[in-house]
């Protein structure tokens, strides 16, 4: 392939993304109860006219035990009503996601199915930004919801692995409170 039919594609697809507007997110996932925050978190596009698809990743590297470092996401936007009593409720996306296939490395007829928003809200009974259904043989259940954060579970461990003191004064104090007889 020709250099300047490759610059022609590349100049289409982003040409096509800057059209239709796209936006990434990443958040991670708080709890209920907005204290506890889980070893997965989202990761997303949104585009289409008037932003109506979803497609990204349900990030699982930082789980233990995850076979897959992420779950493929799709989804589109809707809008819940306040009266279907769910978690979430006003403009947000819906999506299929593969968690549990993935986090279990083989199929396993279960489907997670998530409502979320496109921004962390407050944390406040009855105003969740994020819910998530359990669907198998037929049923669905609510299985989880909760809020969202703009901290990934990633970056909050690393900032705690990090340390300004270096190896070298690290030895030193040691050395300092341990001489050798």
């Amino acid at each position: 392939m020709k250099l300047k039919s490759v610059a022609t594609i590349v100049l289409f697809v982003l040409g096509c993304s800057a059209a239709f507007g796209q936006t990434t997110y990443s958040f991670g996932l708080l709890s209920a109860s907005g204290v506890n925050e889980y070893c997965n978190y989202e990761q997303f596009t949104v585009g289409g006219r008037d932003n109506f698809y979803l497609q990204g990743y349900d990030v699982l590297s930082m789980c233990p035990y995850a076979p897959v470092p992420g779950a493929a996401i799709n989804g589109f936007a809707i809008t819940v009503p306040v009266a279907a009593f769910a978690p979430v409720h006003g403009k947000a996306f819906v999506y299929a996601d593969q968690i549990f296939d993935a986090y279990y490395g083989g199929w396993t007829q279960e489907q997670w199915t998530v409502i979320t928003k496109t921004a962390p809200g407050k944390v406040q009974f009855g105003k969740a930004d994020w819910a998530a259904y359990v669907g198998f043989f037929g049923y669905e259940f609510l299985g989880n919801y909760g809020f969202l954060t703009n901290t990934l579970p990633g970056a909050a461990k690393k900032a705690l692995q990090k340390s300004t003191i270096s190896t070298k004064t690290v030895q030193d104090l040691k050395a300092a409170h341990h001489p050798q007889r």
